[in-house]
């Protein structure tokens, strides 16, 4: 199979073929604004994690370009079902630092109410789905989701973003042979090392689904890639799944540090307003966290039963009424 990958930002801003960057410059100065929080954010929780305050945390680095590249690829009623690397779509779809970090602590202004592991937050109004620890299941979800958008008629897609581990999973074939099966508005985004063997995109042609391979450290190819796949599903041609090859890249070449020298040549950008933004940043976390400090009240031990049913059922209103006794351990 031809291998031909997809890229658009130059090693030279000036080299970048700029009528293949789809987005506005609005949107690219949001783009490069969630890369530069997310870097900011994903250096917080390491910190946290050094402390022993975080007992589980996965850094976003160097998925961060797939992830905000998806995310600012969607539109409103899209669905978004992550892996626990995609910080960056969070804060794309809307996500507030507050409630992210609220959530990697176990606050009590976590939305969760401390019921998921630290990075497993979700974002109900983003549609974006707090990812499984189960490797492969947001491949079966977005399947089924995209199967009933297509039954209700909506013009929306739903996206799924895994690992290379994903694939060996029979979660990954059982929903992508759904989602072929029936048709379904859906785009499957793998990041990899560009060295598995067979590659997803092999795997991905077995099936007759359409494939693409991007670079996954350049953002704007990731979003034209999604972009491309959501118009074919919505006009009838199924699913696509997207390959997005990523490397280990130091701090300076990483998804914010690449982009930012396209949105400088742009003038969109520049030193002053870099700083201020850090600063802004840095300060949005500082806030968030010295307002979780100060609140040392516990989610409340009875959250373990909310969202849960509509209506509790008996046996866990007796549950919850055990656990409510004075001398319940």
């Amino acid at each position: 199979m031809a291998r031909q990958l997809l890229s658009v930002l130059g090693a030279d801003p000036k080299a970048t073929d700029v009528g293949k960057v789809l987005l506005d410059d609005a949107q690219l100065r949001a783009l490069y604004e969630t890369l530069t929080l997310t870097r900011v954010v994903d250096a917080t929780c390491a910190r946290l994690h050094a402390e022993g305050r975080i007992g589980f945390f996965v850094p976003s680095a160097p998925a961060a370009a797939v992830s905000a590249g998806v995310a600012i690829a969607l539109h409103d009623g899209d669905w978004l079902f992550p892996s626990f690397r995609d910080a960056g779509a969070y804060l794309a779809r809307g996500g507030r630092i507050d409630d992210f970090l609220a959530q990697m602590l176990s606050a009590p202004s976590d939305p969760l109410g401390g019921r998921q592991l630290p990075g497993h937050g979700s974002l109900p109004d983003g549609r974006f789905v707090a990812p499984s620890g189960v490797a492969g299941a947001q491949v079966q979800h977005a399947a089924g989701v995209a199967m009933a958008m297509q039954l209700r008629g909506a013009a929306n897609i739903a996206v799924a973003i895994f690992g290379p581990s994903a694939v060996e999973q029979g979660a990954f074939h059982t929903g992508l042979n759904a989602a072929v099966r029936h048709g379904v508005p859906a785009v499957f985004v793998c990041r990899s090392l560009g060295s598995e063997s067979p590659t997803v995109l092999q795997r991905g042609a077995g099936y007759g689904v359409e494939t693409q391979l991007v670079d996954g450290g350049d953002c704007l190819a990731v979003a034209n890639a999604v972009e491309a796949a959501r118009a074919l599903a919505l006009d009838g041609g199924g699913a696509t799944i997207i390959e997005a090859v990523v490397d280990q890249v130091d701090d300076t070449q990483d998804a914010a540090g690449r982009l930012r020298a396209f949105v400088e040549y742009r003038g969109l950008w520049d030193a002053e307003r870099e700083e201020a933004f850090l600063r802004r940043c840095h300060d949005r976390v500082l806030d968030a966290l010295e307002a979780i400090d100060a609140d040392e009240a516990t989610p409340p031990s009875a959250a373990l039963f909310d969202d849960v049913w509509a209506e509790r059922p008996w046996m866990l209103q007796e549950q919850a009424s055990r656990l409510e006794e004075p001398d319940h351990e």
